[in-house]
């Protein structure tokens, strides 16, 4: 008989050692990257993946599912076994296990691959109904397993208090740092909100996620037998301290920027009790109820936030952060990039800032500011021979305020072309361009392989630099196709003279893997943190090492 392979990532001798264990097996280790590929090879019956990427794991098992190759995962926490389950994966192992555990595991998993097509139906109709039972992601039960935990209380009280979580700018969190980004978000979220719970008054709440995989929670509040329901002032001063709460946690886990983008619209219905009607029926009506509640509370924020940012164009309250832009070979700062703050809190995020413009039409005033703002700091932020990047969107180009003069040193001057819209007219657009080029002005396309900034713009837009996305740089020390793709973009820029930037580099790996894929330039907190313009010039010195 043939001999069987456990391929894997790992060099963890009980691997090996349960392995050994397994009559006609041996084990074979090969880098993360390097799973896909080598899945296909004869005699691959499993593959144990114990990397902590998302991406690279899930690119690895998908690959060996393609094959019917079995699937297993080392997780060393409750986050990495969650998305096991959610992968669908034949077995997961906690490490580290013994060899006796991992053999067990790996016989487990061929023997589930192989079973007949009945019993693949069974476990995956199992599958189905424990994904209803509790969502993969968060660890929370879903709607229908909390409509029967609280059908007799709901009966025995006579009401129930449903509360809507709208966590309004989540999406913007995907669409900046990519899926991936937002899942960890969501665990996060879900367990700063059980945290909450455990200390507040509403701990017997029932909380859930509205749908599997969904950013939007449910509460269930049954209050207790000979306590009043609670108020909507109780409600109101609650969600403000969950709100601390949750923010609190996120920005310690994943940085200022994501937990500017955290905001909670709460919308409220109060059910009653009618054996009439079918209990299901009620609370599904509460639902939307609640939920139609939390969207008028959004659309109330949304008039405020106008009103604010009217003040703000106003009264000129932005202020620009700089963050700096090195060379990747010797961490000399090559210039710096302007970015924009409201200084109200609720304007914090330029990301909300500015969509809170688009909404209001005041996209072209707002922009105005920012650009006044970033290049009164040119003569006290940036050293001879710096540039300085001024994130400019599309739409502002046709903006009659906003022309090529009025500018010292035009060549210092690095125009980011940001799209939150696609670009439409080429020609017409290449035409603007022109005119800032003769004058001395630089370009850059922000944010290359994300939305509208793909190949089509960096063709048609000829530019001097290249900003790599950060959803193409995280986790890029364990990705070969990102690493394929950005040592692509690398080629592509040497050969027409323009440079590659890499945003987001965030870890000491992602840095080191930019480096030897030649990247330029690179931005990220790794480095440095953006700095208030009132705050000294960062020197080389001064450098994270």
């Amino acid at each position: 008989m043939s001999e069987s392979i456990l391929l894997t990532d790992s060099t963890d001798p009980a691997i090996a050692a349960g392995v050994a264990l397994l009559e006609g097996w041996r084990v074979v280790v090969r880098a993360v990257a390097e799973l896909p590929a080598a899945s296909a090879e004869t005699n691959v019956r499993a593959v144990l993946i114990t990397t902590s990427d998302p991406v690279a794991l899930r690119l690895a098992a998908e690959s060996a599912r393609a094959r019917s190759t079995a699937v297993i995962v080392g997780c060393t926490d409750e986050v990495a076994r969650r998305r096991a389950i959610e992968l669908r994966a034949e077995e997961w192992v906690l490490l580290p296990a013994t060899p006796q555990e991992i053999a067990a595991r790996t016989w487990a998993a061929v023997a589930r691959k192989s079973m007949n097509g009945s019993m693949a139906n069974e476990k995956a109709e199992k599958a189905e109904y424990e994904q209803m039972l509790h969502d993969a992601l968060t660890g929370l039960p879903t709607l229908p397993v909390v409509i029967e935990r609280s059908r007799q209380l709901f009966k025995e009280r006579g009401e129930l208090v449903v509360l809507y979580l709208n966590f309004v700018r989540y999406s913007k969190i995907e669409e900046i740092y990519g899926w991936e980004k937002l899942d960890a978000v969501l665990e996060t979220t879900a367990s700063a909100v059980r945290d909450f719970l455990d200390d507040d008054d509403l701990r017997a709440s029932r909380l859930m996620v509205s749908f599997s995989n969904d950013d939007d929670f449910i509460f269930f509040h049954v209050p207790a037998r000979g306590v009043a329901a609670a108020t909507d002032a109780e409600i109101t001063e609650m969600v403000t301290r969950l709100q601390r709460h949750v923010a609190g946690q996120i920005e310690a886990v994943h940085g200022e920027d994501v937990a500017a983008l955290f905001d909670i619209y709460v919308g409220r219905a109060h059910l009653y009790y009618n054996p009439k009607i079918r209990l299901e029926r009620v609370i599904y009506r509460g639902i939307r109820e609640a939920q139609n509640a939390s969207r008028s509370l959004e659309e109330r924020e949304r008039a405020r936030r106008v009103s604010d940012l009217k003040a703000a164009i106003r009264d000129r309250a932005v202020y620009v952060e700089y963050h700096p832009i090195v060379v990747s070979t010797s961490r000399e700062i090559f210039g710096y990039e302007a970015l924009a703050r409201g200084t109200m809190r609720s304007l914090r995020s330029p990301e909300v800032m500015f969509d809170v413009a688009a909404e209001a039409d005041l996209i072209w005033e707002l922009s105005r500011l920012c650009r006044d703002r970033a290049l009164e700091g040119m003569g006290t932020r940036l050293e001879a021979g710096q540039l300085l990047f001024l994130n400019v969107d599309p739409h502002d180009f046709s903006d009659p305020a906003f022309t090529e003069k009025g500018v010292t040193d035009p060549s210092r001057v690095v125009i980011e072309i940001t799209e939150r819209t696609a670009i439409k007219d080429y020609p017409k657009f290449r035409e603007r361009l022109k005119a800032f080029r003769e004058q001395g002005f630089r370009f850059a396309v922000d944010d290359a392989g994300s939305g509208y900034a793909g190949l089509g713009s960096i063709a048609n837009l000829e530019p001097d630099f290249i900003k790599l996305d950060i959803s193409l740089i995280t986790g890029i020390d364990t990705n070969f196709i990102k690493q394929n793709l950005v040592q692509t973009m690398v080629r592509f820029a040497d050969d027409h003279g323009a440079m590659v930037i890499a945003e987001g580099v965030e870890r000491a790996e992602e840095f080191q893997a930019v480096q030897e894929l030649g990247v330029h330039l690179v931005q990220g907190f790794f480095l440095h943190r953006p700095q208030p313009a009132s705050s000294p010039l960062v020197h080389l010195e001064t450098v994270a090492r």
